[in-house]
């Protein structure tokens, strides 16, 4: 028998891109008492947040120096953390495990789905062991049901209701994991921008309806859940907070929120709510 939850390893690589996640999964690593060593991406680390540690920085296409690397530290599990844009894959070709690299990802598609595909098969291919962000970081989990303390309109529910079922079939083609609906109207839906810019386009089109907008954010229905899990933080909350989006309704268990306690305190001052859909 197969089991579930094998125990997490000893030690660990962090492959850390943009945002505040790659430094969550490093504190949660540290708290289980987990080795991690952190290879940050160049141009998408945010090194800010590692000033206390000791990073190695390199190139995303530099496939080969990030593979050796990892492999000098004795390490075979690693987690891919923080979002990572796309411009550097046409480079891939300058290296000879990213050439590896690049001939999966053109047979298997450019699509969140063929991407992850791609990666998740080339990492094996190489001896490495590819874990899910959320094995490490489950306090940050998200939960059924509201997890503020702002009161949530029967109308927002209506439309969190109406938007899942549209975001749900939307989601088949593997075009986004969020949308914005207002009063049943979809206001946007996720593209290559990611949430924050979604948020930002669809607040500056928000109609003067007596329901203000609210974004929901799912899993995609067959997304490999060792990559791009859905996340949120606390500036995800201020620029709904910025743009008059009333609320967020997250798929439990599937979606993370970064540095959760700040970030539900932060939507509780700002009378914005967070919700488990159930």
């Amino acid at each position: 028998m197969i089991n579930e939850n094998p125990p997490l390893p000893d030690k660990i690589a962090i492959i850390a891109g943009q945002g505040s996640m790659p430094r969550e999964v490093y504190d949660a690593c540290v708290k289980k008492g987990i080795h991690a060593e952190i290879i940050g991406l160049e141009g998408q680390i945010d090194l800010s947040l590692f000033e206390d540690l000791t990073v190695s920085v390199i190139p995303i296409h530099a496939v080969s120096n990030i593979i050796n690397k990892i492999k000098s530290f004795d390490i075979s599990n690693i987690i891919l953390a923080g979002r990572v844009k796309r411009r550097a894959i046409p480079k891939l070709i300058l290296d000879i495990k990213g050439a590896k690299l690049f001939t999966k990802i053109l047979r298997s598609g450019l699509s969140d789905k063929g991407l992850t595909k791609a990666i998740i098969s080339f990492l094996a291919s190489e001896g490495l062991n590819v874990l899910s962000p959320e094995k490490i970081v489950i306090d940050f989990v998200a939960k059924p049901g509201n997890m503020t303390n702002v009161i949530i309109k029967k109308s927002h529910i209506r439309d969190i209701e109406q938007g899942l079922k549209m975001l749900k079939e939307i989601s088949k083609l593997d075009v986004g994991q969020s949308l914005i609906i207002q009063n049943g109207l979809i206001l946007g839906v996720e593209a290559a921008e990611g949430t924050d810019e979604l948020i930002k386009r669809c607040g500056l089109i928000k109609q003067k309806f007596d329901t203000e907008p609210v974004l929901i954010k799912i899993c995609k229905p067959d997304q490999d859940k060792r990559i791009d899990l859905p996340c949120i933080g606390e500036q995800t909350i201020i620029k709904m907070h910025q743009y008059g989006i009333k609320g967020i309704a997250l798929q439990p268990n599937l979606c993370l929120i970064l540095n959760k306690a700040k970030t539900l305190e932060t939507a509780n001052s700002y009378g914005i709510f967070i919700y488990g859909l159930q």
